[in-house]
């Protein structure tokens, strides 16, 4: 599964990193769609000498482990039976530096906007188009988290991964993670067998600023910003993304719920004929991505409502609690918009939100 990090076993447990265990927790305000669910137990880890005490509690023996950030990219749609651990490390370090990149090592549960803006203030550059997405550190090689053009995994160089059975640590280079478009083992394979706790990024001393994606353009050009550098992008994916989503502060959102598909070009060309106006994307050699919110939009959702559920009238991609809506019934909601792609299009949507239970998502 990887090699030893340089820390192979947790260090003797110290009275002050007990761990806080909560039966029944109250999910609602550890999830940004706001989703009234439980689980059975909860805790949260401020401290990586607290994970020696989360394994020796009996009561956890056998029942499944869900590590969470912010808890912007979930979808609860029935309580969780197992333990949800809260991770809440902290730490920005420089590891190694050369003339042309350098080494920063991240805690898990760093908030990933301020870390995007501590390297900025650094000198540190890449990151700079994945501002102001919500969530941690340790969230973004999970989902191999994208916006404006550019991925995680184009500067990920590796994580340190807790592993719950054996309770040591193991480093993952990115190279052994998977990571696909939205997705990684961190989300399939490895999902509840341990805990992410630091994360190491390879960025550039130098800027490289990536300005071509369409939207991200159109503001600048806009704004007669001819030779951008990373702050300029920094601020305007800024405006965009307020522009563009709403605020889950003040209405609940995981924000995009669904990836962008990928479809063969062949099947993308002959959609072409029929709607002229279909943005496409290249996606690879035979491939082409097609923009969720587009299609969708297509088949009238959006600013659609539907008692507590909607779709935000901002962006047919964020599905959207007004109150007191359900897991299961924004589940529901985001089954019949996949159908209903299916049906006029042909073309499956999957989500890009964890849903739990997997295997929840019938669409």
């Amino acid at each position: 599964m990887g090699t030893l990090a340089q820390r192979s076993r947790l260090p003797a447990l110290r009275h002050n990193c007990m761990i806080r265990l909560r039966r029944l927790q109250p999910l609602k305000s550890w999830n940004t769609f706001g989703i009234a669910e439980t689980a059975a137990y909860g805790t949260v880890c401020t401290r990586v000498e607290q994970l020696h005490s989360l394994r020796r509690r009996r009561e956890l023996h056998g029942l499944p482990l869900l590590p969470l950030g912010a808890g912007s990219n979930v979808l609860f749609a029935e309580p969780f039976p197992g333990v949800v651990v809260r991770v809440r490390l902290r730490g920005i370090r420089c590891v190694a530096e050369s003339a042309h990149e350098v080494l920063v090592e991240a805690a898990a549960g760093e908030p990933w906007h301020n870390f995007v803006r501590t390297c900025l203030t650094q000198g540190w550059y890449g990151l700079e188009n994945l501002a102001l997405i919500p969530g941690t550190v340790g969230a973004a090689p999970v989902h191999n988290i994208g916006a404006y053009g550019v991925e995680v995994a184009e500067f990920l160089d590796g994580v340190e991964f807790w592993e719950h059975e054996s309770g040591q640590f193991l480093w993952l280079p990115a190279a052994e993670l998977g990571l696909g478009y939205r997705s990684s083992r961190l989300r399939t394979e490895l999902l509840g067998r341990g805990i992410l706790t630091r994360v190491r990024f390879r960025l550039l001393r130098r800027p490289r600023p990536h300005a071509q994606y369409p939207t991200l353009a159109a503001l600048l050009e806009r704004e007669r910003i001819r030779h951008p550098t990373p702050w300029d992008i920094f601020h305007a994916v800024c405006r965009l993304r307020r522009q563009r989503l709403p605020d889950p502060r003040r209405l609940p959102n995981a924000g995009s719920f669904f990836r962008n598909p990928i479809v063969p070009a062949r099947q993308a060309q002959e959609l072409r004929q029929r709607y002229p106006e279909l943005p496409l994307f290249p996606a690879g050699a035979d491939s082409v991505k097609i923009p969720a919110a587009w299609l969708i939009e297509q088949c009238g959702w959006k600013g659609y409502r539907r008692g507590d559920v909607g779709v935000a009238p901002q962006h047919a991609l964020v599905l959207v609690n007004y109150g007191g809506a359900s897991g299961r019934e924004i589940l529901q909601l985001a089954q019949e918009i996949a159908r209903s792609v299916w049906e006029r299009f042909q073309i499956r949507l999957e989500p890009e939100v964890l849903i739990l239970p997997a295997q929840a998502w019938q669409p």
